[in-house]
């Protein structure tokens, strides 16, 4: 059987074009995959920051009014922006933080203050979870709002799933709490403004460091004005990472 030689000169002028067209074909696929371009919001996605950012930030942050776990004196505050629907915050919870409580909480030497991150592809299950965090507390204080904190993690099938139908009244009748006026917080604004503060806050904060996703920790010496000058760790990192800074902090 005779074969048909190809024309390699022929067809030559057409390769640029073509090159250029798979290119831009590329780009729009790895867009796709990676869930888009930033855009104007500098609030990313869990899986946006890189798990080693390079050289520690010191950051100016402020605690809030918002919920502490650990002992008001101890002279380390460890703040976390987090998201109850984020996996990469339920990895922390699971695997970190209780080693965070046995060296340092427990002992007290670290408090732990709580801030809400709730991310937009998340909602509205985040930023529910969140409400009703807040409405344990103002029903029992910063016990009760880590015990349900717990609960969240525990039960919520996460990735913006959340709790659910009716789980979270049923986690707070089982922490004592009364129905009725946790479910009028639901609703409140009060509620709602908390949750927003944090978020405001959250936004402000990704302006200094480039970016700010869930979880995000800043640690720093505590400090009678409000706010801590806090060293930044992106990620859901290891217990070492975060002993490594705080033994640090406790030293000088």
């Amino acid at each position: 059987m005779s074969k048909t030689r190809f024309d390699v000169e022929r067809y030559q002028p057409l390769y640029t074009p073509i090159a250029i067209l798979l290119g831009g074909l590329a780009v729009a696929v790895a867009i796709f995959v990676t869930g888009g371009l930033n855009g104007s919001s500098n609030v990313a996605g869990e899986t946006d920051l890189p798990t080693d950012s390079g050289e520690p930030q010191i950051v100016e942050v402020s605690v809030d009014d918002d919920p502490v776990f650990g002992s008001a004196d101890a002279p380390v505050t460890m703040i976390e922006f987090s998201d109850f629907e984020c996996p990469f915050c339920k990895s922390f919870f699971e695997e970190t933080l209780s080693e965070i409580k046995e060296a340092y909480i427990d002992t007290g030497k670290v408090k732990l203050v709580y801030r809400d991150l709730p991310l937009d592809f998340h909602d509205p299950a985040a930023t529910n979870d969140a409400i009703a965090a807040n409405c344990a507390r103002e029903q029992g204080g910063d016990e009760v709002y880590f015990m349900y904190h717990d609960e969240i993690f525990a039960r919520t099938r996460g990735n913006g799933e959340g709790l659910e139908s009716g789980v979270d009244l049923e986690i707070a009748q089982e922490l004592n709490l009364d129905a009725g006026k946790f479910e009028s917080c639901l609703s409140s604004d009060s509620a709602k403004e908390e949750v927003a503060r944090d978020l405001a806050e959250a936004e402000s904060l990704a302006g200094l460091i480039g970016g700010i996703g869930t979880p995000t920790f800043f640690i720093g010496k505590s400090s009678e004005s409000g706010t801590i000058k806090g060293w930044h760790i992106a990620g859901a990192q290891p217990f070492t990472s975060f002993q490594q800074v705080i033994d640090d902090l406790l030293s000088d």
